[in-house]
């Protein structure tokens, strides 16, 4: 047996951090199964570190297995547990393409925090099977953007539907000025998109590179952003394009969904779940992954459940993909649901 260490990451939001050991097992499980490692007894142990969790392995853990587990979202380091208590440093091939600051820099109220967006994102990319070289990623909820920037950091082609004009063009001048900062080439261009003849959305895409050789040789990311209504999706992206799609339902509480029909804010996550998820579903691929978050207080996870099975989705209802409720503050117990096309 080999065993392992992984060291939480210290900059973990202090609230959600006294749940965040319990729930990333469940994660670190997911990454796991989805690449066919088996594990063993995985919790919290005193190893006279800062908090970490430990598992066991039949096998030694490989290059792509450990760049895997640096991804999740409580990785701050990983260690191979040896005889009489040792710890041995190992060495991981870093995940990222664009610099994770890409995605901390923004502060803001109501922000989700990174990390529990990297979980999500992370059990997404598990629970998907649709096989693309590169994957890309719908969030068609996105806000000012956390969850897209999290798909670039991840080297995604990355596409964001957010109802507010003003939130779009402040991710696409938040962007453009990361990407000048950091002499990343790239282009941008206006997209429109239009239905039964009438104008839909005029967004924006930009094309980009985290390497100047990368981007001459054409191995791009792109990202699209569109300022409507979730409702209208499939007509915004591609059908079939999206192998997942991760986005954080209203929690009515820092901000809501506009009816396209109401200007005022529609405080029923569970309406506009099922009046969004058919639209999402036509955009995704075969056997794409859906996770989407959302405040209990608001919607049960069984509403959310019956909500996407009615709109054609298999729901995810056993471990590791359950089991994620946790206090966020006095007005949010956010949990989440994975699901499949």
């Amino acid at each position: 047996m080999r065993h392992y260490a992984i060291l939480a990451n210290p900059g973990h939001n202090r609230i959600y951090f006294d749940t965040a050991l319990t729930i990333a097992c469940n994660e670190i499980r997911a990454i796991t199964e989805a690449r066919d490692i088996e594990i063993s007894d995985i919790g919290e142990r005193d190893l006279n570190l800062p908090a970490c969790i430990c598992f066991s392995t039949e096998a030694p853990l490989n290059s792509k297995a450990l760049k895997a587990l640096s991804a999740s979202s409580i990785y701050y380091a990983i260690f191979e547990i040896l005889e009489q208590g040792l710890l041995r440093p190992l060495a991981v091939e870093p995940f990222q393409t664009f610099p994770e600051s890409l995605n901390q820099i923004l502060k803001y109220t109501g922000k989700t925090n990174e990390q529990f967006t990297r979980m999500m994102v992370n059990l997404a990319l598990s629970a998907c099977k649709t096989g693309s070289e590169q994957i890309t990623l719908i969030d068609p909820m996105c806000g000012k953007g956390t969850t897209l920037f999290e798909g670039m950091v991840r080297g995604f082609n990355v596409v964001g539907i957010e109802i507010n004009d003003k939130w779009t063009q402040e991710i696409q001048a938040y962007l453009i000025n990361y990407l000048k900062k950091g002499r990343y080439k790239h282009t941008k261009a206006k997209e429109r998109r239009t239905h039964s003849g009438k104008r839909l959305s005029d967004g924006f895409t930009l094309e980009t590179a985290a390497t100047k050789e990368d981007f001459s040789n054409g191995k791009t990311q792109i990202l699209k952003v569109f300022p409507a209504d979730t409702r209208h999706t499939q007509f915004l992206a591609k059908k079939n394009s999206c192998d997942i799609l991760v986005s954080d339902l209203p929690y009515g509480v820092q901000h809501g969904s506009k009816n396209a029909k109401d200007p005022k804010l529609d405080r029923s996550p569970v309406e506009l779940l099922k009046e969004a998820a058919p639209a999402w579903k036509v955009v995704m691929k075969q056997k794409g992954a859906l996770v989407i978050s959302f405040n209990e207080f608001t919607l049960k996870w069984k509403e959310a459940e019956e909500a996407l099975t009615e709109a054609g989705f298999k729901v995810l209802g056993e471990e590791p993909y359950i089991n994620y409720l946790h206090r966020v503050d006095q007005s949010i117990n956010r949990n989440l649901i994975v699901a499949i096309k």
